[in-house]
This record gives C-alpha cells, sequence and structure tokens, in this order.
C-alpha cells in the first residue's frame, strides 16, 4: 500500500488533487471520442468498406463512392435537363497546385479552369469560396491578406465562405486545447479568427478534414444550384482600382490605419496605395487627403493628425 501525508487544505493538496482530476478528465473524454469515432473505410467491419487485404487503397475507394453517389443523384435528376446531369465548378488555375481540382473531376464535376481575381472557387453566380490549407491560413492572417480576400468577396458575391481544409491523416483541430485562452491574444490563430468574423459578419466559414470531404461539401452546396456563369466570373473584380488582391499588408499598420477617424473598410485601401507608410500619411497636406478620401472623412482624418496633445486650460 502507499501513503501520502500532505497538509489538510494546502497547496499541495489542491495539486495532487487537480492532477488526479485531470487523469479522470482525460480518461473520460478518451471513452468518449472512442464512442463516436467515425470507422475508416478501409475497416473491415465498415459497411460497404474496403478490406484491409484487398489491394485497393482508402483514397480510391472514396473516390468510387463519390463518384457513384454523385452519377446516382445525376439519374436521379434526369427530367430537370441535361444540363445538370454534370455540375459546373469554376476554378482559379493557381488551386491545380492542390489534389482538390482532381478529385472533383474524378466525382463527376465539371472543372473549369480560369484565372480569377476573386475567390479560389465560383459553384454559382452568388457563391464564391476561399481555400486556405492551415499553413495558408496562419500566413494569410498574419499578413492581412485575408482580410482583402474577404472584403473583395463580400462586396461582390452574395454568399462568400472561407474553406480551411486539413491534410489527410492530420489532426482535425486548428490549435491544442491548451493554447485556446479565454482573452484575445493577436498572436493566436484562433483569436485572429475570431476578429475575422467580427470584421466580417456575413462571411460564412466551411471546415473540411481532407480535400475529400471538401468533395462532399461542394457536392451538398451545389445541390439544386444553377451552373455559374464563366464570363461573370472572370471579369467579377477586375472593375476594382483599389488594391491588388494579391498585394500583402502589414497587418499591424492596417489595422491602426482602420481605427482612425474618417477611415474605414471602403477607402482604406486608397490610402494604403498612396501612401507607403503611416508617417507619410501624417505629413499629408489636406488637400491631398480630400483627393483620397471624400472631404467629410479628409476633414476628419487631418484634424486628428493635428491636434494638440496637450490640454488648452
Amino acid at each position: 500500500q502507499v501513503y501520502f501525508l500532505v497538509y489538510d487544505n494546502s497547496i499541495e493538496e489542491q495539486r495532487y488533487l487537480s492532477a488526479i482530476r485531470r487523469e479522470r478528465e482525460s480518461f473520460e473524454r478518451l471513452i468518449r471520442d472512442k464512442s463516436t469515432a467515425v470507422i475508416p473505410l478501409s475497416s473491415p467491419g465498415a459497411q460497404g468498406g474496403v478490406g484491409l487485404a484487398t489491394s485497393i487503397s482508402p483514397s480510391k475507394a472514396l473516390i468510387g463512392i463519390v463518384a457513384s453517389r454523385s452519377h446516382r443523384n445525376a439519374r436521379d435528376n434526369t427530367s430537370h435537363g441535361a444540363e445538370e446531369l454534370t455540375p459546373t465548378v469554376i476554378i482559379d488555375v493557381r488551386e491545380f497546385r492542390s489534389p482538390l481540382p482532381s478529385l472533383l473531376h474524378a466525382a463527376g464535376f465539371k472543372v473549369v479552369p480560369r484565372t480569377i481575381d476573386i475567390g479560389d472557387y465560383i459553384l454559382h453566380d452568388n457563391l464564391v469560396v476561399e481555400r486556405k490549407s492551415l499553413p495558408d491560413l496562419i500566413g494569410s492572417l498574419r499578413s492581412g491578406r485575408l482580410y482583402n480576400q474577404a472584403e473583395a468577396m463580400l462586396k461582390h458575391y452574395l454568399y462568400a465562405a472561407l474553406l480551411i481544409e486539413f491534410e489527410v491523416n492530420t489532426s482535425f483541430s486548428l490549435q491544442a486545447m491548451s493554447g485556446i485562452t479565454a482573452d484575445i491574444q493577436y498572436s493566436s490563430i484562433s483569436s485572429q479568427l475570431t476578429m475575422l468574423v467580427l470584421a466580417f459578419p456575413r462571411l460564412r466559414i466551411l471546415w473540411s478534414s481532407s480535400p475529400y470531404e471538401t468533395v462532399s461539401i461542394f457536392s451538398e452546396l451545389k445541390r439544386n444550384a444553377a451552373e455559374p456563369d464563366i464570363e461573370r466570373a472572370v471579369t467579377m473584380g477586375q472593375e476594382d482600382t483599389g488594391v491588388e488582391r494579391e498585394s500583402i499588408y502589414s497587418q499591424a499598420p492596417i489595422t491602426l490605419l482602420q481605427s482612425l477617424p474618417g477611415v474605414n473598410l471602403r477607402n482604406y485601401q486608397a490610402l494604403a496605395k498612396k501612401y507607403k507608410n503611416v508617417r507619410e500619411m501624417c505629413f499629408a497636406k489636406k488637400e491631398e487627403l480630400e483627393q483620397v478620401l471624400d472631404k467629410p472623412a479628409a476633414e476628419k482624418l487631418y484634424e486628428f493628425l493635428h491636434a494638440s496633445a496637450t490640454s488648452n486650460r
């Protein structure tokens, strides 16, 4: 037998009890997660799954299942016209470095590669999707490029979605539970994503555990939806006179710029294009600011930048 001698109601006792509680909660969470875990397709017990002894890989089996499901849905909708048999997705040519376009083609989608300025995937004329892998998401949030992309999507499309796609056989979690805090921290990826949603309430976030899951998500979003206009998708955003979509900002100066009087999400890009840094903008004349902004906004900004820091008393 093992005996522990500790002082009653002491820090040592609380530390010991906390360790026991964390251990018990870990086992309870493990049992709960195991009871709700999804059976992989390669498992012999999965219905319609592929046995371990077969030579077909799980990825090829999943492609076959998705493709057969797509063709079955197409046969069920033959009364709606021949054009609905093949759903169309317009894809930015830069996205062909990822496996998703190939998986969409294997699932029965008509893939239309084009160079588009807004979004990565156009599912229909009112829905655009920007796909981000986890490393790309972190880099885009830190540089501020994702803010510009979200603003452009919401400006030209009724529905805009940010697709966060994880890799196969990787943990389906944005960050460890121990790294999530109650306070907003600029260095935290969850905090940066929260600030993005607060800045753009209409932006929808789609979570995908793998490119194969993304195919199923696109199939649901394309159901009963009209096909996208290719010419409209290509020309969308080309009339903008603001900063280009691929420009990379330093997020700290942009956040400071947007907090100034007279500056908002509609005109801050004009200031970012006109001036190299905040210091150059502070020395600008009032007439120069009126050429970039409208007169009331320029007056608010100029008065704030040149207001006296000392009291008149």
